[in-house]
């Protein structure tokens, strides 16, 4: 038994002798990389033959990768007289020495790393003429140290991004991903950067280098215009506008296309602007011109660039947009507080009512209260008389009272501010329909959108291919808000109340839930008295309402029986376009069922786009807008009658006789018409257009950035004007020399101001 153990013990130690001679390797990976490294070198012996270059660089750049060095392409050489190539050199990247004469006073022109040096390694392939191409030098040896096999992706000769991968990066910042995460997606895609291609810092050359190789044939400026002559050519009411100085440098300029103006006629009556970021490597002004639509989501009615902020810049603006809404003015515009274009819009919009944004005011008022910041009832009487002053004579009451109790009398900002009361002050603007708007959020954050279309690097033509995505993406919103408007019905919280029933069937849904707020409050109002006869009149009737808080404020609701017409004092009708609590409790008493029509704003409702317009406006234009709208209005009822009348055949005869008829009269109509003064406008050439690019400007404030108020007397900035003339708008007819015009939140709905 001790026999067959010890034989057994010598046994295993003979087989592990024997497995410890034939084991693997430790390094089975360097051993692998070493017999690629021999297999590649075998085939770039001197003397071999290669087809052609791109195989050979390929081939050598295969063997340097495998063997841990980066090749650089170098010398060349023709045959004498031609233009064909007789040799080629590829050269490991750390050959020759950096050239040390190209830095003064040792100071180096450039701060890279060396990595060069004098390493003579290299690859060099000849051909006789209409000879095939050999290997005629094959250096392998280097004197420097190699790359590790888990670095080599960082060599530069390894690095490229393809074209696929190019499409994909390009794709993903164009739709709003940042660099870093676009690259850090396709990491994650790749399983791990070692297996992406490329490095970050590659990505960020090849964009850099897109935007700087722009197709821009005669400049930044002249291909904008070129763009704007095209879009106008194809869309024939596109309408574009610039100013250029002396020299034919431009300003200023603006534009809008056909479906802006559509907009502005159904949600021009609050336009909103701002100016105050500059996005793009000129530093122009940015001012979008923004409205509400009926989903409460923002719209743009036009987008335009300018040089400075003078008050002849800002009237050129505005009476070019005017110009291209049919001279339609807004009911409400609201703006920073920039003097200059206070002026223009006191100027140009005469009977438009000029909002400043109380937010901008109540973030510079505390830089000028000094020690009255910290006075709540101070701070009280100031927000009263912001927001909270139902009537100018409150207003002023309250405002003297504040005065005198601080002894404010000479306080220079609170002078200035109150002579612009009618501007801020809503006591004086609660006549005025502002959509709920207090502020210029709406551009504020169009502005924050508008970020992402350029930076301080982007040119004009580049700004305005993005702007555009943007404007089309919006829609693309909007257009998905209709559909679930049209669709679908919100669910009620009261269900079968008549009233929300009805509000359901006019309004967007966004609108809805705030008419839907406001009734559901009215059941937390109250009567303060027993309704009375006004006057002697027996069909209106004087209600006081307030709500059950003990510190509400009665609200004087004014009702007429007969026709349901209804009044409150709290004016939220007049400025948001919806019936407040008081006026809704009012109804719900009165047993009214039905919104009257002239409380349901056309502006709110969900079918605002399928109705048409027959007021339309005369235009020293010639009516362009109207017309277009017109246009838009019938196509789209007769689809409609088209799709409801396709089944049913007596329908369709109904539509069809309407239609004969109608065309026979207007037939008759226009053959008695004068149309001889219509002249047919030929398409816009483009040849021969040069206009150089705009200056610099100079900023007030940081670039890219808010730029600093008028109110903050501590950042006493003055603006720098151009050093060139300024000349009179250029529109796009007269810049071609032809006769003919082408067509080319802060928001007041979410306090409640009984408390």
């Amino acid at each position: 038994m001790e026999d067959n153990l010890v034989s057994l013990e010598k046994l295993e130690r003979h087989y592990s002798q024997e497995a410890s001679n034939l084991s693997m390797p430790e390094n089975i990976e360097e051993q692998t990389e070493n017999f690629v490294v021999d297999v590649l070198e075998s085939k770039l012996l001197v003397g071999t033959i290669v087809s052609n270059l791109e195989d050979v660089y390929l081939l050598y750049c295969q063997y340097a990768h495998a063997k841990g060095f980066s090749v650089r392409k170098s010398d060349q050489r023709c045959f004498p007289h031609t233009n064909e190539l007789q040799s080629k050199e590829f050269n490991c990247s750390c050959e020759g020495l950096k050239d040390e004469k190209r830095s003064s006073n040792k100071i180096p022109v450039y701060q890279k790393l060396v990595t060069r040096t004098n390493c003579k390694a290299k690859l060099k392939i000849t051909r006789e003429k209409a000879g095939e191409w050999k290997v005629s030098r094959f250096v392998m040896e280097h004197n420097h140290e190699m790359f590790a096999p888990d670095q080599t992706h960082l060599l530069r000769s390894a690095r490229n991004i393809s074209y696929a991968k190019k499409s994909t990066l390009e794709a993903m910042v164009n739709a709003g991903i940042s660099i870093s995460n676009a690259v850090s997606f396709m990491e994650n895609e790749a399983c791990g950067p070692e297996n992406l291609g490329f490095v970050r810092k590659d990505a960020y050359d090849h964009l850099n280098r897109l935007r700087r190789h722009t197709k821009v044939e005669n400049g930044d400026a002249t291909a904008l215009i070129q763009y704007f002559i095209s879009k106008a050519n194809k869309e024939t009411y596109f309408y574009w506008n610039v100013q250029l100085d002396d020299d034919d440098r431009m300003m200023n300029f603006f534009f809008r296309d056909y479906r802006c103006a559509v907009d502005y006629e159904y949600f021009g009556d609050v336009l909103s602007i701002n100016t105050t970021y500059r996005t793009n490597k000129y530093n122009l002004i940015c001012a979008p011109f923004v409205g509400i639509n009926h989903h409460m989501q923002n719209v743009l009615f036009g987008l335009a660039f300018m040089s400075d902020e003078t008050e002849s810049s800002f009237e050129w603006l505005f009476r070019t947009f005017l110009d291209s809404m049919n001279d339609k003015q807004p009911q409400t515009i609201f703006s920073d507080q920039c003097q200059a274009m206070m002026n223009a819009i006191e100027t140009v919009f005469p009977d438009s009512h000029h909002r400043l944004c109380q937010w901008h005011i109540n973030q510079n008022a505390p830089s000028h209260f000094g020690s009255l910041n910290g006075d709540r009832a101070f701070k009280s009487l100031w927000h009263k008389c912001m927001t909270y002053c139902e009537s100018e004579i409150e207003f002023e009451t309250i405002w003297k009272y504040m005065i005198d109790k601080y002894h404010l009398d000479d306080h220079n900002w609170l002078n200035g501010i109150y002579k612009l009361r009618r501007k801020w002050a809503t006591a004086f603007s609660n006549e005025k329909f502002s959509a709920g708007l207090v502020a210029t959020s709406r551009s504020e954050v169009t502005n924050m959108v508008l970020k992402k279309a350029g930076n301080k690097m982007s040119s004009l033509y580049e700004f305005v291919m993005n702007y555009l995505k943007i404007e089309d993406n919006w829609r693309v919103k909007e257009k998905t808000e209709d559909t679930r408007c049209r669709h679908g019905k919100p669910s009620q919280i009261l269900k079968k109340h008549p009233l929300l029933i009805h509000a359901a069937d006019v309004y967007t849904l966004t609108i809805y839930r705030l008419f839907e707020v406001e009734l559901v409050n009215s059941l937390n109002c109250k009567y303060v008295e027993s309704p009375s006869y006004f006057g002697n009149d027996s069909n209106l009737i004087e209600i006081k309402v307030k709500s059950h808080d003990e510190n509400s404020r009665v609200r004087h609701v004014m009702f007429n029986r007969q026709n349901h017409e209804i009044k409150c004092s709290c004016h939220k009708f007049e400025t948001m376009g919806i019936l407040c609590k008081h006026a809704l409790m009012v109804f719900n008493s009165m047993d009214v069922t039905i919104l009257p029509n002239c409380y349901i704003l056309k502006r709110w409702t969900k079918n605002v786009r399928n109705r048409i317009i027959s007021d339309f406006q005369e235009s020293k234009s010639g009516g362009h807008v109207s017309e277009m709208v017109f246009v838009n209005q019938v196509m789209r009822s007769i689809y409609d009658l088209t799709q409801l009348s396709k089944p049913h055949e007596d329908a369709r005869k109904i539509l069809c006789r309407f239609l004969d008829n109608a065309k026979d009269e207007i037939s008759k109509l226009v053959s008695n018409l004068n149309i001889e003064d219509e002249i047919p406008c030929d398409d816009i050439q483009n040849d021969g257009i040069y206009v150089r690019n705009p200056l610099t400007a100079k900023a007030k404030g940081v670039t890219n950035a808010n730029i600093t108020r008028h109110w903050d007397t501590k950042c006493n900035y003055h603006f720098n004007m151009l050093d060139s003339p300024h000349l009179e708008g250029f529109h796009q007819s007269q810049f071609l020399g032809s006769p003919y015009h082408f067509g080319g939140s802060h928001t007041s709905q979410g306090h409640d101001p009984d408390n």
